[in-house]
C-alpha cells in the first residue's frame, strides 16, 4: 500500500472508524478530540509528511478489513523509559534501581520493560510492625500506547473486553531468604498489599484464608503478576501514577526488601502454547517411551525393585488412557521431563487449569512440571488412535506387545466390591420383605379379630338397648 496516491490515502482514511482514527492520532502524539471529518483531515495532513504514519494507517486498515496482518512497527525489545521520579512520600529516596531478572511468565511473553526493577525498602518501623510506601510515574511511548489500545478483544470466558497486550506489575524479593540471586526471580506479593493506579484501586488476588487473629493478609502471588492494563492511560502525553503500600505485623524476622517493575507483555493463549509443544522437534518418539517401559519392567524383576510411585506388575505395566486430572480420554498426552513415570496427562487440560490457578504440579506424581519441561508423547498418541472408545487402559507386556483393557478388568476390585454390595442389598431386601409380610399378616389377623368382635358386639348392644326401652300397653278404654 505504499504506492497509493494521495486521493487513495484519503479514501482509506474515510473507511476507518473513529476508534482507529483516534488510535492513529494517539500514535502520532496528536490530539484525538473533534468530529469525524476533523480527525480524517488531521490524519491526512500527518500522512503527507510521515511514512511511519502511513505504515501505521496501513496496519490499522489491514487489521480492520482482514487483508492480512502487517507486522507491528517494532520498538527496542529491552527499551526502558525515563522515569519521572516525582515522589510525594517522605521515604521515596529509598527506591533504588537493581539488576534483577524476573522468571518468565508462561502465559505472557515480555516485549519490553516500561519501568525497570527498583527496590523499595521498609520505610517506617514501629512496635506494631513495618510499613512501606512508594509511588512512581511511568510514561508509555506512542508505539506502546498504540499497540495496547489496538489489541482489545471480547473474552467469552470473562464476559468483558480484554487486552492481548498487557501492562503487568510484578513484585519479588531480594536478600534475606531469597535464593534466586537475581536470576529467574519468582513473583511474590508483599503482605497487606494495596495498589492504586491513577487514583483507582487495583483488584488483587483473593488472600489466603487463615485462622490466626491479627495476622498478615498474604495473597497467593507466586507465579502470577498483577494486570494493570485497564487502569492505565493509553496515551503518550499523559503519565501514569502507581501508588504502592504494604505493611507487616510479623516482627519475628526482618522484613525482606521488595522489588517492583512494570512490563509490557503479550498474552499467550492455550492453543498458542499447545502449538509450541506440538512442533515435530518437541514430540518424543515412540521408541524412547517403549525403551523406558522396558527398563521399568526389567527393574521390577530385580531384587532391588524400583520406585514405589510406579504401578508395576511382574510381567506387564498398566497405563491408563484417561487423564488423571480431567477424568476424560486424553487428546494430547504428555508429561514433564522431570517425571520418572511414563503415565501421561492431557496437556490442554493441564494448561487450562494452570491458567486459572498456576500450581504447575504433575497430576500423577504431584511433583513440579513446568511448561518448559513438558513434551508430547508420540507413543500414547499412537495407542489412543488405535484403541476403541470403551478402552480405559492398556497392559504393556515384557515382549513389547500390548492389549487394551476395558472398564471391568481395570477396576476388578471395585467390581467385586460392587457385586458384594448388591448381594448384601438383595439379601437385606429379601429379609425385610418376608418380615414385612409376616407383620402384615399378623395385622390382618388382628384386624379380622377386631372386626369379628365388633360384629358380635353390635347385636348385643342392640338387644340391650331394646331391653331398656319401656313398653307401654294401652287399654281398650
Amino acid at each position: 500500500m505504499n504506492n497509493l496516491t494521495d486521493e487513495q490515502r484519503y479514501l482509506q482514511l474515510q473507511t476507518l472508524p473513529i476508534n482507529d482514527l483516534q488510535t492513529l492520532l494517539t500514535f502520532a502524539g496528536q490530539s484525538r478530540t473533534g468530529k469525524r471529518q476533523e480527525l480524517v483531515d488531521r490524519c491526512h495532513a500527518l500522512m503527507k509528511s510521515s511514512m511511519v504514519i502511513r505504515e501505521k494507517c496501513d496496519e490499522l486498515h489491514n487489521k480492520r478489513f482482514g487483508q492480512g496482518e502487517k507486522p507491528t512497527i517494532p520498538y527496542p525489545r529491552d527499551s526502558t523509559n525515563t522515569l519521572r521520579t516525582t515522589h510525594h512520600h517522605l521515604h521515596s529516596n529509598q527506591q533504588q534501581n537493581v539488576e534483577i531478572r524476573f522468571a518468565p511468565f508462561t502465559f505472557n511473553e515480555d516485549l519490553c520493560v516500561i519501568s525497570p526493577p527498583h527496590a523499595i525498602a521498609p520505610s517506617k518501623q514501629s512496635a506494631n510492625g513495618t510499613q512501606s510506601l512508594a509511588n512512581f510515574y511511568f510514561l508509555l511511548t506512542a508505539q506502546q500506547a498504540s499497540d495496547v489500545a489496538t489489541s482489545t478483544f471480547y473474552s467469552t470466558d470473562q464476559s468483558k473486553i480484554e487486552y492481548r497486550k498487557q501492562i503487568l506489575l510484578r513484585f519479588t524479593t531480594i536478600g534475606g531468604d531469597s535464593t534466586h540471586n537475581g536470576i529467574n526471580a519468582p513473583d511474590k506479593l508483599p503482605p497487606n498489599l494495596h495498589v492504586i493506579v491513577n487514583s483507582r484501586a487495583v483488584l488483587l488476588p483473593q488472600p489466603k484464608p487463615t485462622a490466626k487473629p491479627n495476622s498478615d493478609v498474604i495473597r497467593p502471588g507466586l507465579g502470577r503478576p498483577i494486570d494493570i492494563t485497564e487502569y492505565c492511560r493509553l496515551c503518550p502525553l499523559i503519565s501514569n501514577l502507581i501508588e504502592i503500600s504494604w505493611f507487616t505485623q510479623d516482627l519475628s524476622v526482618p522484613p525482606p526488601t521488595y522489588v517492583a517493575a512494570v512490563f509490557l507483555t503479550e498474552r499467550k493463549t492455550v492453543p498458542q502454547l499447545l502449538a509450541r509443544l506440538s512442533r515435530p522437534s518437541a514430540i518424543r518418539p515412540s521408541i524412547e517411551t517403549q525403551r523406558t517401559i522396558t527398563q521399568i519392567l526389567s527393574a521390577s524383576q530385580t531384587p532391588q525393585g524400583i520406585d514405589n510411585d510406579l504401578e508395576v506388575a511382574s510381567t506387564s505395566l498398566r497405563l491408563p488412557l484417561d487423564c488423571p486430572a480431567m477424568r476424560i480420554r486424553m487428546r494430547l498426552p504428555g508429561r514433564a521431563v522431570t517425571c520418572k513415570h511414563v503415565h501421561c496427562f492431557d496437556l490442554e487440560g493441564y494448561l487450562r487449569m494452570n491458567e486459572k490457578k498456576p500450581t504447575w504440579l504433575c497430576p500423577v506424581c504431584n511433583k513440579q512440571a513446568l511448561y518448559t519441561d513438558l513434551f508430547v508423547d508420540q507413543f500414547f498418541i499412537d495407542i489412543i488412535g488405535k484403541c476403541s472408545s470403551d478402552a480405559k487402559a492398556i497392559e504393556y507386556e515384557t515382549n513389547g506387545q500390548w492389549k487394551a483393557v476395558g472398564e471391568e478388568k481395570l477396576s476388578r476390585r471395585a467390581q467385586r466390591e460392587r457385586e458384594a454390595y448388591k448381594a448384601a442389598q438383595a439379601a437385606k431386601n429379601t429379609n425385610g420383605k418376608s418380615t414385612a409380610d409376616i407383620d402384615h399378616s399378623g395385622d390382618d389377623d388382628s384386624n379380622d379379630e377386631r372386626a369379628l368382635t365388633k360384629s358380635t358386639e353390635r347385636p348385643t348392644t342392640t338387644n340391650n338397648a331394646q331391653d331398656d326401652i319401656p313398653i307401654i300397653e294401652l287399654d281398650d278404654d
